[in-house]
């Protein structure tokens, strides 16, 4: 099973974050899509315990327009 929060049209979505929760019938997973990070410390506080949290993924959402290296992104 997945969630996505829906975010405003006009929101820029540059994270993706996945929550895996520990159920009884197994992991669930739901997606957040961010803007910033930091606003997942607000979506987990507000969802279920914490501590059934198994992981969280983070990736840059699709649609980067470009793949950077460290060094490349040093000289910008």
């Amino acid at each position: 099973m997945s969630n996505t929060l829906d975010r405003p049209r006009t929101t820029l979505v540059r994270w993706i974050a996945t929550v895996h929760y520990r159920t009884a019938g197994g992991l669930v997973d739901v997606q957040h899509d961010l803007e910033e990070i930091e606003e997942l410390q607000n979506l987990v506080e507000q969802g279920p315990h914490w501590d059934t949290i198994e992981r969280i993924d983070i990736v840059r959402a699709d649609g980067c327009e470009r793949q950077l290296t460290v060094e490349e992104a040093a000289q910008l």
